[in-house]
């Protein structure tokens, strides 16, 4: 008996230990599983958004250097729609004085200098743009890079993996536009429908972009459109670019060409 008892006694030992092993472990996990999830800091946001176009229109590239080529490029495209249209006048003149036939040797004779003349002007003007253009793009790639420099800048300074684009239109005073008007543009042009206020980092980009590019703070926006920069090249690029070389045709071919509407009249 005294051995039985104290087997009992052991075994229900035993059991009274692995009770409470069980209930402590339970215990211990109970509040793992119910433990809220910690919330980001704010320097943890992991994605941002910044409003790109604000960024950049405070660049110097934007402000300052843009503006004057563009007027250029401008002026280029009106001087040389002035030249034709003179041109134009001084054939249609020959053409009437002199009762002259589109294609013939008296035509080709009194009005292939002129045409000759316009086109030799037309290559010049072309070549003129091209270069514009192409200062312009560089001057737009240069701002672009400071761009992504600052934002990557402030990104790791936030903890930041991933930063989205944003716009916000400004809207001027007294502008004749309803802002259920201008709430649609952002609609229509954003790719973020809401975020944290947090997030935005558009700020924070500005101020590194000062230290980048030596972009002055708060400057007035002058430097035109920023829609869609990459296009904006393309585009400008493909229409001083695509026009053929006029100095290289031949007077009689560019007279034929420039004279059509005429020639309809005329029959």
């Amino acid at each position: 008996m005294k051995h039985a008892s104290k087997i009992f006694s052991a075994l229900s030992g035993a059991l009274l230990c692995l009770v409470c092993g069980l209930a402590g472990a339970q215990q211990a996990q109970q509040p793992a599983a119910s433990a809220p999830q910690a919330r980001p800091a704010a320097k943890n946001l992991l994605v941002g958004v910044v409003d790109l176009r604000a960024v950049l229109q405070t660049h110097p590239v934007i402000v300052d250097q843009i503006p004057a080529l563009s007027a250029k490029l401008q002026e280029e495209q009106v001087a040389l729609g002035k030249a034709k249209e003179d041109a134009d006048q001084k054939v249609a003149k020959l053409q009437k004085e002199y009762n002259l036939v589109i294609g013939t040797p008296e035509f080709e004779d009194k009005v292939g200098s002129v045409r000759k003349e316009f086109s030799d002007a037309e290559f010049k003007a072309r070549e003129v743009q091209q270069k514009l253009v192409a200062e312009r793009t560089q001057l737009l790639f240069r701002a672009y890079e400071d761009l992504q420099k600052s934002i990557e800048v402030v990104a790791k300074q936030n903890g930041i993996i991933i930063v989205h684009s944003k716009i916000k239109i400004a809207v001027p005073e007294n502008a004749a536009v309803s802002k259920e008007v201008v709430a649609l543009e952002e609609a229509d042009q954003n790719t973020i429908v809401w975020n944290r206020p947090e997030c935005d980092i558009t700020e924070q980009v500005k101020a590194q972009l000062a230290v980048v590019a030596g972009a002055p703070k708060g400057k007035a926006e002058t430097g035109g459109s920023l829609n869609n920069l990459g296009a904006q090249a393309i585009n400008a690029r493909a229409e001083a670019g695509n026009a053929p070389a006029p100095a290289r045709q031949p007077a009689a071919t560019a007279a034929r060409s420039a004279n059509a509407p005429a020639a309809s009249q005329r029959r």
